[in-house]
């Protein structure tokens, strides 16, 4: 039987995105990969962080983890420090946790990488969203592509010729698979990326009908706020 992969999305409990409580609620719950999304400070350091800001541009990260500072980052940050990429490869490395990181900007890609080498973590992490050569100059790390949000009236119909291209360059450009937003997602765009050996994720699901929808797609993993409710479908 296909094992899809349940991807907890930062911010799947009730503490906020991004912040270290939230990632370890996603552990908690069971899940098999835990998202979070990757930003750099002033000083190159990696931290999780969805939205850009100016503060991020002048400010080194020890400066912007006082607590004076933080909550000019973002209100929640008044209750929890900023939490670094660093402590969330730490903490998952002896769990054995699948990481999905999604990398909001070009030079995050760097002190990423680095990371990811340093903690030898290359089978264990994929990366999403900016990915602007990594499969080229580092080929042991997995990069899943992102396909276009939308498609336009002539990419549905025609869906497989939009499956068939997507697919050849995600081959042809060494990534590990496809992320896709789960409405542009139909079954001839799994056949085909499957047959060519590659990974399907789609984000981000959180309804009952949409998960079961996918499973019978045979997807390789569904990112979702709701990892509770699609550890137990999984188990019906």
């Amino acid at each position: 039987m296909h094992n899809t992969m349940v991807a907890a999305h930062t911010g799947c409990g009730v503490y906020p995105d991004n912040t270290m409580a939230s990632f370890e609620e996603g552990i908690k719950f069971g899940a098999d990969i835990v998202e979070v999304d990757v930003r750099i400070t002033q000083d190159g350091i990696a931290i999780l962080l969805h939205d850009d800001s100016p503060y991020l541009h002048s400010h080194t990260f020890e400066q912007l983890n006082n607590p004076d500072i933080r909550p000019l980052l973002d209100p929640i940050y008044k209750d929890h420090e900023i939490a670094t990429l660093e402590q969330v490869l730490q903490l998952s490395a002896s769990l054995g946790i699948k990481l999905n990181l999604d990398i909001k900007t070009v030079d995050a890609i760097e002190p990423t990488v680095r990371l990811i080498h340093q903690f030898e973590a290359q089978n264990r992490v994929f990366i999403t969203g900016c990915s602007d050569n990594i499969t080229i100059r580092y080929p042991d790390i997995q990069v899943m592509l992102n396909t276009p949000d939308d498609l336009s009236l002539e990419q549905m119909e025609r869906y497989g010729d939009f499956a068939e291209a997507v697919c050849r360059e995600a081959k042809q450009a060494g990534y590990a698979g496809l992320n896709m937003n789960g409405f542009t997602c139909l079954p001839p765009i799994v056949i085909r990326a499957h047959a060519l050996g590659l990974k399907v994720w789609v984000y981000t699901v959180n309804f009952r009908s949409a998960m079961e929808w996918f499973l019978r797609m045979k997807v390789d993993a569904i990112t979702t706020r709701a990892p509770i409710d699609l550890i137990a479908l999984k188990k019906e």
